[in-house]
């Protein structure tokens, strides 16, 4: 009996929460996923997202279909079982792709493009998007709160990007990425299979921090 009575409450909340933030105008919405209102979404149609994937509240997802008469046909992908913290930013013009089983921190920043600002007669608002370039975060990677994931970079699959990490070139499957700019301060060799770390003194304290031992 307490068994049917939870699954009729969580019911109710999925059929709430998807009410609440619209979740019918996406494009897809897998089983049991559920984004916790409210949140902001342009462009939902473009928007694809597995299942059991939950979605904190005040996300936004920004894709971006029209900029100053250019049109743009964004794709947005999130994979099953992601976690998505609150207040999280996606702004897409082109292609982002999450995959299965991230954990992407509250806060966290995850663009392929950038308004432009050469023209010093126009104030930047106003100024082409950049040509994106896609973003792609393979799957079981850990992207911390506040975190920047700029245009072009692709997160290897079990990587970890520390919070407050500006990441601007790619970083390889199951490493350790900090700073910013980011840099790789501990990556996973598979030929010794042991931990690499990095021996500059700046990374120290976040290497301890970040570590067992």
């Amino acid at each position: 009996m307490l068994a049917s009575w939870t699954a009729l409450r969580h019911c109710g909340f999925l059929l709430w929460a998807r009410r609440r933030t619209g979740s019918r105008r996406l494009g897809a919405l897998g089983r049991d996923s559920v984004i916790v209102p409210p949140t902001t979404m342009l462009a939902a149609h473009r928007i694809e997202i597995g299942d059991d994937v939950l979605i904190f509240e005040r996300v936004t997802f920004s894709l971006v279909e029209e900029h100053w008469g250019t049109r743009y046909s964004p794709k947005l992908r999130i994979g099953d079982r992601t976690v998505v913290g609150h207040s999280a930013w996606f702004s897409c013009v082109g292609e982002i792709d999450v995959g299965a089983d991230v954990l992407i921190g509250h806060g966290a920043l995850i663009t392929d493009s950038f308004h432009e600002y050469e023209d010093r007669s126009r104030p930047i608002l106003r100024q082409p998007m950049a040509p994106p370039r896609g973003v792609r975060i393979e799957a079981g990677a850990s992207i911390g709160p506040g975190a920047v994931i700029l245009a072009g970079v692709r997160i290897g699959a079990g990587a970890y990007v520390a919070a407050g990490a500006v990441v601007a070139e790619d970083v390889p499957a199951h490493s350790l990425a900090a700073g910013n700019p980011a840099e790789v301060i501990r990556r996973w060799d598979p030929r010794t299979q042991t931990w690499v770390e990095s021996q500059d003194q700046r990374w120290q304290a976040t290497l301890r921090a970040l570590s067992r031992d």
